[in-house]
């Protein structure tokens, strides 16, 4: 392969690997690997192969504005096309990558903050309150998913000046692995920092080893580990509650009275039951004796 920036040569790739694509979709990927190579070569961050996680991470972010979930899922395609080793795990499988992709996708749903800032009005300031605002903000603006929230330990977290080192750990990886490092900002003042509510949630449950989040008890104590499925329902009843709460109120159906009627003629029913009284005869008819 050539200098950061030229035109990619099949021939540098394995037979094996470019004989499963067609020639389109490596024309294609040629492209975006020309774009990425040359970002790269302006951001001064080299050409080594494989690609660095952070690398790959920097480059969504700056695709992010404009480009479309579906364009951000083809360049990354091809740099992990062009970059991997055979055998070697796909740098796209990295935690940072999966939680920029994440990222990138709830933006361009909507607006983001608008809809993070509605599901936080739903989180309380007690003790399950304050979880339930790190895991929304870990989930919807760290983009964590829901198992690696649940399998975060407190050894696994870096509070930096400027930023928070969060390392997920794989679900078959050895348990003296250390964990994929995930980089989020630590913003000071911003109600939709992830690294700021996590600092809370640990400050007002003194958590200072193992699982981070708990359950939290009717009594305000804290209970075992959070599972995959606990996350999931935190997070699907704060959606629900912010959901209830945008819909707005009904009003109360009034039954119509129906107003009276000013006519002087008597309704049909009521006629009805009218009886006619019969005229007084001069003479009293003789009583008819009964049929035997």
């Amino acid at each position: 392969m050539s200098s950061p920036g030229d035109g990619f040569d099949v021939a540098a790739v394995p037979a094996s690997t470019s004989s499963v694509l067609s020639p389109e979709t490596q024309r294609v990927y040629a492209g975006a690997w020309r774009d990425f190579c040359i970002w790269r070569a302006s951001m001064g961050l080299g050409s080594s192969l494989p690609v660095p996680a952070e690398h790959i991470v920097a480059y969504i972010e700056r695709l992010m504005p404009a480009a479309s979930p579906g364009t951000v899922k083809l360049r990354l395609a091809s740099i992990a096309w062009h970059s991997n080793q055979p055998g070697s795990v796909s740098c796209n499988a990295h935690a940072a990558v999966r939680a920029a992709l994440r990222r990138c996708q709830r933006a361009a749903n909507g607006s983001i903050e608008q809809a993070v800032v509605i599901q936080l009005a739903c989180c309380g300031e007690d003790l399950a309150g304050l979880r339930d605002r790190a895991v929304l903000l870990m989930n919807h603006v760290g983009g964590l998913a829901p198992a690696d929230i649940a399998g975060l330990d407190r050894e696994d977290l870096e509070f930096r000046n400027t930023e928070l080192v969060v390392r997920v750990r794989l679900p078959d990886a050895p348990v003296e692995e250390p964990g994929q490092p995930v980089h989020l900002p630590c913003r000071r003042g911003d109600p939709l920092c992830p690294a700021v509510a996590l600092e809370r949630w640990l400050q007002r449950s003194g958590i200072l080893y193992g699982a981070i989040f708990q359950g939290v008890t009717v009594h305000g104590t804290l209970d075992r580990r959070l599972g995959v499925v606990g996350v999931r329902r935190i997070l699907q009843r704060i959606e629900t509650q912010a959901a209830a709460q945008a819909m707005p109120t009904a009003r109360p159906l009034v039954p119509a009275v129906p107003a009276p009627r000013s006519s002087s003629k008597a309704p049909l029913a009521a006629r009805a039951k009218i009886t006619k009284t019969p005229a007084p005869s001069g003479r009293a008819r003789p009583a008819r004796a009964p049929l035997r």
